[in-house]
């Protein structure tokens, strides 16, 4: 049996999922089980890819296994933004290949589509609403690149809205930003909400167990996985575990592991919200691809994230937390100077993996053994349709959609260890320096 280098380690601090209901106990792998497919991985792929295979066949034995709670993984972790298009800015030319453009932006209303059709059939209270996002900037640095942005929009004939100084304090309450612009087709939603709502509404054939990490895999076909309460027996696997597919052996030196961080402060007080104004939701994408995400929900709580770190075990604890926890902290009161008092309840990480040419790793890895995995942080819509297609791929269903994913590169090789580490340190710092206030 080869183990399983890379578990998830996920604590509870993540302040989507520790304000929800509690849920009934996870029921863990026992025993040994044999199943028609076993897909690893319970966020918006895995969930995507496990529903499809229920849909296109109803008579199979389907195993969804998740290491943790789900909700409390990755995807319930996220910033709560399923988009269309372009979540950060890019340096060069948004626009210059508008036809490949185009298809990206298919792929992920594609996604958005599948999940709005879960949430509609099943009444998944996640917040789900077509808010858009709003790119704003509080530096000249910054709204050149909103310049750039709206040129690259004209490009790909997508629309948006562009707000002076002015209407930008007008809408968000806070005197920070000075220029921002909003595009509308992006879902806000309650991530670990929507993830466990989702799970809560599989289709009959599919088992989940929570609480089941893969510790050892014997691939195959038939491939057997191993956790710690039992074994499950497949003839086709899917991976759909983004941020751990490397501790399976899969695509070793072409992944990054990196930590996204985020922090969530306790609900404001009526007079606490009174004395910001704005509109009572909303949410911010830096103009800067290295700023800070911002989000004012619904039960007047602020959401803050920035800071991404390279963790090759993908540990989420510790000094790391800490420091983007004082990061989130400087960043919440130059927003936020009148609620400086006002504490964090909650800070934490999700883990993801990264290409260094920023290309998917999708389709077929070996016999019997599919993935839908590196979606580069867009991970909700994408992962989404990921997940759907992957599925469809191995039921034999092709479509355009599928045929764009498969003629994506795959994630080119990375420099060694410990180079690998020390490059991505240096080149997030820079990104960090470069964006100045705009974190």
């Amino acid at each position: 049996m080869g183990a399983v280098t890379l578990l998830p380690r996920y604590d509870r601090d993540n302040g989507w999922f520790e304000t929800l209901p509690e849920r009934p106990p996870a029921t863990p792998l026992s025993g040994r089980v044999d199943a028609d497919v076993v897909v690893v991985g319970a966020g918006f792929t895995g969930l995507a890819a496990a529903r499809r295979l229920g849909e296109l066949r109803p008579d199979a034995s389907i195993v969804l296994l998740e290491a943790g709670l789900v909700g409390n993984n990755a995807a319930g972790r996220s910033s709560g933004f399923a988009i269309d298009h372009a979540h950060n800015l890019r340096a060069k030319g948004f626009g210059d290949t508008a036809e490949h453009e185009r298809r990206q932006i298919g792929l992920n209303r594609a996604g958005q589509e599948y999940l709005g059709s879960a949430v509609a059939a099943h009444g998944i209270d996640c917040g789900w609403q077509w808010a858009g996002k709003t790119h704003a900037a509080c530096t000249t640095r910054g709204a050149r690149h909103l310049e750039h942005f709206a040129d690259s929009l004209d490009r790909i004939d997508e629309p948006y809205e562009v707000f002076d100084e002015a209407a930008t304090v007008d809408r968000l309450g806070i005197d920070f930003y000075r220029h921002s612009l909003h595009t509308p087709g992006t879902v806000q939603m309650q991530p670990a909400a929507l993830v466990r709502g989702l799970a809560d509404h599989l289709p009959a054939n599919i088992a989940l167990h929570e609480e089941s990490p893969v510790t050892g895999i014997d691939l195959g076909p038939p491939h057997e996985l191993h956790t710690g309460g039992g074994t499950v027996r497949t003839p086709e696997l899917v991976l759909a575990n983004n941020g751990f597919a490397e501790g399976f052996g899969i695509a070793r030196g072409r992944l990054i592991p990196v930590i996204t961080w985020g922090s969530m402060t306790r609900p404001l007080t009526h007079q606490e919200s009174a004395s910001i104004g704005g509109d009572r939701t909303w949410g911010v994408i830096p103009a800067d691809p290295s700023g800070t995400t911002v989000r004012r929900l619904d039960d007047g709580r602020i959401l803050v994230r920035n800071v991404y770190s390279y963790s090759r075990r993908s540990r989420i604890d510790g000094l790391a937390r800490e420091r983007a926890g004082r990061a989130h902290r400087r960043s919440f009161e130059r927003r936020f100077p009148g609620l400086a008092r006002v504490p964090f309840e909650y800070t934490w990480g999700g883990a993801l993996s990264m290409a260094r040419n920023g290309q998917p790793l999708f389709g077929r890895l070996g016999d019997g053994l599919l993935g839908a995995l590196v979606h580069n942080g867009t991970g909700i819509s994408r992962g989404t349709i990921c997940g759907r297609l992957v599925a469809e791929m191995a039921c034999g269903e092709g479509s355009d959609l599928l045929d764009m994913m498969l003629a994506m590169g795959r994630p080119n090789r990375n420099l060694p260890a410990p180079v690998l580490g020390w490059g991505v340190r240096m080149y997030t710092r820079r990104l960090q320096l470069q964006a100045g206030r705009e974190m």
